[in-house]
């Protein structure tokens, strides 16, 4: 007999009331409590990759998000700040906040992701030829401290600073996020 994973049992669980029809509302809350324990496995599970793990993050986003943004808004996406030095960011600090992006993207949402791309990336993700107002603004912070990555993020309403959308979490640190994480030194002349 196949041993069956938590994983399974908690999404076979989650999918009853949309199979039975029942109502909405119910398998709504269910579904999305399981989504969330799943999702958790994912945060905290160092052999998945960042991509995935940022895909997860978008989409616990967008779930909040939804009743507030719609096609028409648009979304700005900033690098992620070091928590302990404000203004200071890593590639780390772009890497998420890209692969959020990149997923509200595919979701249908209107994305300028150009201050958290670079190089050869830079032309795929430019940001509009005319200058658009943000209706939504993707911001937040992440700490790196005791093997292990805190990411908080926020999404904010850009008009009066309402946050539509958030997520804390905690991810081990990899070597592929220890090397992210890894910020230039800069040198700055006191006079």
């Amino acid at each position: 007999m196949k041993k069956i994973t938590f994983k399974t049992v908690v999404l076979g669980v989650a999918c009853l009331p949309f199979l039975s029809g029942c109502a909405e509302v119910a398998g709504f809350k269910l579904a999305t409590a399981g989504l969330m324990a799943v999702s958790h496995g994912v945060f905290s599970n160092p052999d998945v990759n960042l991509k995935e793990k940022n895909f997860a993050a978008a989409d616990f986003l967008a779930g909040q998000m939804k009743a507030y943004i719609d096609i028409h808004d648009y979304i700005r996406v900033f690098p992620l700040e070091e928590l302990d030095n404000a203004g200071i960011s890593s590639p780390l600090g772009k890497a998420i906040p890209e692969g959020i992006g990149l997923r509200f993207h595919e979701l249908g949402y209107r994305v300028d992701m150009a201050r958290v791309v670079a190089g050869g990336k830079a032309g795929i993700y430019a940001a509009p030829s005319s200058p658009i107002n943000a209706d939504f603004v993707l911001k937040g912070n992440y700490l790196v401290h005791d093997g292990q990555v805190d990411v908080y993020l926020r999404v904010f309403d850009a008009r009066n600073g309402q946050v539509v959308g958030q997520f804390d979490y905690v991810m081990p640190l990899s070597s592929e996020l220890n090397k992210l994480s890894q910020t230039e030194a800069k040198i700055f002349v006191v006079e």
